[in-house]
């Protein structure tokens, strides 16, 4: 096949759509794409050296302690201040010492003061220098519209909530909840999140997904109420469907909270209607749903759990209750739509999953009764949060689902399969990892 360079800048999108159905006809055609380098994470610290020395650790703490209870008047306090960290802290003031005479060195850098003095030092050194001057522009440009009357325009939410989103797909978390602190002050002068969504449901939307997602690697509530964000016309239409075919709802998990009965019902419900999408168009009996109302529901059902039960170490609920709300988490993170190509990970997650199931395990083993819903939790956390487990600890679940396997007398995987659907499996999700996992523990 002969190899074409598409020069023409008029091109548009019908002759681009035929140009790669052209090429999937060659020898790549039904050939999956080849994966990507897998994003490493880890946090880069990057020293300013190569400009002008830093000052020296006793010049620093000298100035830092002449300057402790007089600070209205210093010229840096009020480019922080304008900035979006309204707390002045030891670190912040060290970090201004250090690098605002560096900025001041370079004229084309002293539009992006604010954005450097609010970001920490450069997070990602192995970027090329059209990268951070791409990035300086977007800062320089945030400000300015944050400076005039619009400041909590949609557009200006959106492009700080981006921001967040940005720092968040590279691991600088400090640095994104800063940003993000900065889009709540902005969603409270529009009236709240329930005001940002009625004007603009795509904006609003995006805010509400970003607060899950710190709430989930910070292990506290979700700074918006629940009942802050109203019910869309997805979730009220799919609860009406969930009571017109009858689902059945789970009652094989006797001495669940009553609450977390509730939710668990939701997500059940949830899972079997993913799990009855038709494979033909002919087939109607399933509602359609859009991505903005499954985006919707995903987030209103992963923000009731969360404000039902923070993820932290100091949960006040019982051991049967703990193991079911965090198998429910995990399966809600698994439906959120990604930010890239690589799935999240919720480490804070996975810890409290993988030792409610050590403690659900030695409860199991002295009283039985509950070996399906420990088998559901240890096939959802393999399959979801805990795929990247150490081999000490994948031993360990290995041999417990071995025993579990034993006791509830299962041969086979599709046996298996229909226990957990019974409890809440997405199978075309969630198939063929379990099955691979099934296989090593029968080998």
């Amino acid at each position: 096949m002969l190899l074409y360079f598409v020069t023409d800048p008029s091109i548009g999108p019908k002759d681009r759509r035929l140009i790669r159905s052209h090429v999937m006809r060659g020898k790549n055609a039904g050939r999956p794409r080849p994966a990507r380098t897998p994003l490493k994470h880890q946090t880069f610290i990057a020293p300013i050296t190569d400009i002008i020395q830093d000052p020296k650790p006793e010049e620093l703490q000298d100035l830092d302690l002449r300057h402790t209870l007089k600070l209205d008047r210093l010229f840096w306090n009020e480019l922080t201040i304008a900035s979006f960290p309204e707390q002045i802290s030891a670190q912040t003031r060290r970090f201004v010492y250090q690098h605002f005479h560096t900025l001041l060195a370079i004229s084309s850098s002293f539009p992006s003061t604010l954005p450097f003095g609010s970001s920490a030092p450069p997070p990602f050194p192995s970027l090329p220098s059209t990268v951070h001057a791409h990035i300086s522009a977007a800062y320089t440009l945030t400000n300015a519209l944050l400076s005039g009357p619009d400041a909590c325009s949609d557009r200006a939410i959106a492009i700080v909530t981006m921001l967040a989103v940005f720092q968040r797909i590279h691991h600088q978390h400090d640095v994104g909840l800063v940003h993000f602190g900065g889009v709540r002050r902005m969603i409270e002068g529009r009236g709240g999140l329930s005001g940002v969504m009625r004007e603009s449901r795509g904006v609003g939307g995006k805010v509400w997904r970003l607060a899950l997602e710190f709430a989930l690697q910070d292990g506290t509530k979700p700074v918006f109420d629940v009942e802050e964000v109203p019910d869309t016309s997805a979730t009220i239409r799919l609860a009406h469907h969930y009571t017109s075919y009858s689902y059945q709802i789970p009652d094989s998990i006797p001495g669940l909270e009553r609450t977390l009965y509730h939710h668990h019902a939701s997500v059940h419900a949830l899972t079997q209607h993913l799990n009855s999408i038709p494979s033909t168009p002919s087939q109607t009996q399933v509602p359609k749903i859009s991505p903005l109302e499954y985006s919707d529901i995903i987030s209103h059902q992963l923000h009731r759990l969360l404000s039902y039960a923070p993820l932290n170490p100091s949960r006040p609920i019982n051991a049967l209750d703990d193991l079911v709300h965090l198998v429910l988490v995990a399966i809600m993170t698994t439906l959120m739509p990604e930010y890239g190509h690589l799935q999240a990970r919720y480490d804070l997650l996975a810890g409290l999953l993988r030792s409610s199931i050590r403690r659900m395990g030695m409860v199991t083993g002295r009283e039985g009764g509950y070996e399906g819903v420990l088998l559901w939790a240890v096939l959802v956390g393999k399959v979801t949060v805990l795929s990247r487990e150490k081999d000490e600890d994948e031993v360990c679940m290995l041999e417990l689902t071995r025993n579990l396997r034993m006791r509830l007398k299962i041969a086979t995987w599709e046996e298996t399969e229909k226990i957990l659907c019974g409890y809440g499996w997405i199978c075309v999700m969630y198939h063929r990892a379990g099955r691979k996992w099934w296989d090593r523990m029968c080998s």
